[in-house]
């Protein structure tokens, strides 16, 4: 039975859009044969064909499923317009997933992400809707009732995910919002989750009502089960950010590869930037931190004036917003990182000795 469901919970890679893997579980062809089935009941009246009522239904269905596609393609242009970058899509039985390398860096970027794929499936729903109202002088009834279907999914797809709860889009929405009041991220995660578990407590017991008191019972049971994803996926993430909250610098740090205060320029680019590529650098010496090196501000020297320059020239003197010591909290490093310009930070023990540095996953 473990090796049925392990099975089961496997993902298949399709294809690649745009550079961006594109998987489905196999738990995705149960439900793409069950609604099928159900479209397929819900049409033949007008067919009285159930053969080719399930055609019809199987070719809805997977119409639909590209629509929740698209949906989450619209989620992955919007990351990629933001810099960030996209892991893959995933489609599984109650929806999409779009993976992000990291979160964006602003409420505003988060928003825009967010928002991307409720837009991408409102439009779908109005093109749908105007394909219905294009074919009705067609003289057969299937082919608009299946357009009105469509669109009709599709606009329930949007708004069920604009339900302002995590992890549905709306959540996410919520999430921006309340980071931009001023609520921290991690918070403001926790907050959405917690949203998202009302909602889907809710859900749960609406699809209890209509399976028992309507004697809907697949709708009912579908509610249902939709419900309690809901309800793990939040769960989920407010454990991850709960974790997160008790990691310590020291747990995530790396080694720092630093560079001579006195040593030129032309020095560093031959010598150090060609094997470690990176765009920011900690200035030390005998374990003692000097200052901060960025890329950024190196690139406004002229190149003719890089063998006779050093680096502590070029390099931002070493103020507290650019260390941490190991012991502080994983958090407050971040919220360092975001306000003092360059997304790092070099690392201290008690005695301030340089033993690590950290760095945004936005600036690697």
């Amino acid at each position: 039975m473990l090796s049925v469901l392990k099975f089961f919970k496997q993902q298949l890679l399709i294809a690649h859009v745009y550079g961006i893997p594109v998987r489905i579980d196999y738990r995705w062809f149960l439900v793409l044969v069950l609604m099928s089935w159900v479209t397929a009941n819900s049409i033949n009246s007008l067919l009285d064909n159930f053969l080719t009522s399930f055609f019809f239904g199987f070719l809805t269905t997977l119409i639909f499923f590209a629509s929740i596609f698209l949906h989450e393609l619209g989620h992955a242009v919007a990351a990629r317009l933001e810099g960030v970058q996209v892991i893959e899509i995933t489609l599984h039985p109650f929806g999409g997933l779009t993976r992000l390398r990291h979160e964006p860096d602003t409420p505003r970027a988060e928003f825009r992400i967010a928002i991307a794929g409720p837009v991408a499936s409102f439009l779908l729903a109005l093109l749908f809707f105007g394909l219905m109202a294009a074919t009705n002088s067609l003289g057969t009834n299937i082919i608009p009732a299946l357009f009105f279907m469509l669109g009709l999914w599709n606009f329930l797809l949007a708004a069920f995910n604009l339900f302002p709860g995590y992890p549905l889009d709306g959540g996410r929405v919520l999430r921006a919002y309340l980071w931009r009041r001023g609520t921290d991220l991690n918070e403001a995660t926790v907050l959405s989750g917690r949203c998202g578990q009302i909602i889907a407590v809710a859900l749960i017991g609406f699809g209890m009502f209509i399976a028992f008191v309507r004697a809907d019972f697949f709708t009912g049971f579908w509610t249902i089960l939709v419900g309690f994803f809901l309800f793990d996926s939040a769960k989920e993430i407010i454990k991850q950010v709960n974790d997160l909250d008790k990691l310590l610098v020291e747990d995530v740090m790396q080694l720092p590869i630093s560079v001579l205060p006195e040593m030129n320029v032309q020095h560093f680019v031959d010598r150090i930037l060609t094997l470690h590529r990176r765009t920011i650098f900690p200035v030390a010496k005998d374990r003692q931190l000097y200052g901060i090196l960025t890329l950024e501000d190196m690139k406004k020297l002229p190149r003719e004036d890089w063998h006779k320059t050093s680096i502590q020239s070029v390099m931002r003197p070493i103020t507290p917003e650019y260390f941490v010591e190991s012991n502080t909290l994983l958090a407050e490093a971040r919220e360092l990182m975001r306000e003092n310009g360059i997304g790092a930070l070099g690392v201290i023990d008690s005695n301030g000795n340089l033993v690590g540095f950290i760095q945004s996953k936005k600036n690697k």
